[in-house]
């Protein structure tokens, strides 16, 4: 999660052209195909993104908070704050990335039981059964506590409806960064939970919801905890030992895995991790981190600053995280990232394949 951005960065190049649908798990349980297509990057400074398909069959692309200067906006009103900014891209098979806000998805802001006029982050969006789900990331009322809420519209662009807060942790622990997802005809949350740990580490955790997008909170299981791996700590400030920004997808075989933020999202430091959740949406245990994944991130940057991950990404742009995954139409698996410019402190998305060759995933 990272806090509101109020500038733009300076335009960057960009070309990409990507067959994408929902941000949701296929149904069946078969590992996706390699999609074929190349990267790009937006020159919107837009964190934390989370990608769907609108019903018109263009694509919409939702982050955190910017400021009432913020722009270039091709839609979106100007001189106001965007809650929920949106970028509105392509059509049918064709998904560019797009340089400007087309509009705000939650435009009444975080809701009564936030603070008020407060940002929100992190917004995670998934279609299921014609309703489009919209789990956030605000500030509780009254308290510096860091929440989820919930709000749900019948189109990918239309505003959406608070229905209240969805998750908030007893004795002041956060509940951050969830993203929905689809897996066996039922819908699905994966968050950083914090109460499933003490200060200072953090975890995440899946959990069932319901088809109001409440939690069935008995099915709520631990996928990983910070005390798991090194990295998020090496070479960190602040006390707490974060890992964040979670997502679920199929990697073959029927296995479910977990993408994951850790370390300082200001840094180049910031990375991402990927675990093997096993044949559940539901994991019997914590996940595996894999490739060595304790003891260093799977994605990051590979240049001075970064954490020595397993593999780079395209344009190895320091402080990669907030990877969501995108499926395709024909079930081919994409991902959406943001990551971070040192000189403006501005994050900015981006989307690639993610792939897979006999030495495991890959982004091209």
């Amino acid at each position: 999660m990272t806090r509101p951005r109020r500038k733009l960065l300076r335009t960057l190049t960009l070309a990409l052209i990507l067959t994408v649908t929902a941000v949701v798990a296929p149904d069946a349980l078969v590992g996706p195909t390699e999609a074929q297509a190349s990267t790009g990057s937006s020159s919107f400074a837009l964190a934390d993104p989370s990608t769907v398909q609108a019903k018109d069959r263009t694509y919409v692309t939702y982050g955190t908070t910017v400021g009432a200067g913020a722009g270039p906006r091709c839609g979106a009103r100007a001189g106001v704050t965007l809650y929920v900014p949106f970028l509105n891209h392509g059509s049918g098979d064709t998904v560019g990335m797009s340089h400007c806000a087309a509009g705000d998805a939650l435009p009444s802001g975080p809701g009564s039981w936030a603070v008020d006029n407060g940002a929100i982050w992190a917004p995670g969006v998934a279609s299921f059964n014609g309703t489009y789900y919209m789990y956030y990331t605000a500030t509780k009322a009254g308290t510096g506590q860091k929440c989820i809420g919930l709000a749900t519209s019948g189109g990918a662009k239309s505003p959406f409806v608070n229905r209240g807060e969805w998750a908030c942790p007893g004795g002041g622990r956060w509940a951050i960064d969830a993203n929905p997802f689809v897996a066996n005809g039922k819908l699905y949350v994966a968050y950083r939970d914090d109460a499933i740990t003490s200060y200072p580490e953090t975890g995440i955790s899946i959990v069932q919801v319901r088809s109001d997008g409440s939690a069935i909170w008995s099915t709520r299981r631990d996928a990983l905890k910070s005390t798991d791996l090194k990295w998020d700590t090496e070479n960190a400030s602040g006390g707490t030992h974060v890992i964040e920004n979670p997502s679920i997808f199929v990697g073959g075989e029927g296995r479910y895995y977990l993408l994951f933020s850790g370390n300082n999202w200001r840094s180049a430091r910031y990375s991402t991790g990927i675990a093997d959740c096993g044949t559940n949406p539901l994991p019997a245990t914590r996940c595996k981190l894999i490739k060595d994944g304790a003891n260093r991130p799977y994605f990051g940057y590979t240049g001075s600053g970064g954490l020595g991950p397993y593999r780079g990404l395209p344009g190895n742009h320091p402080g990669p995280g907030a990877m969501a995954v995108i499926y395709t139409e024909d079930n081919r698996r994409c991902v959406v990232w943001a990551w971070y410019n040192p000189a403006t402190g501005k994050r900015h998305p981006i989307i690639g394949e993610l792939k897979r060759d006999s030495n495991g995933f890959y982004v091209a």
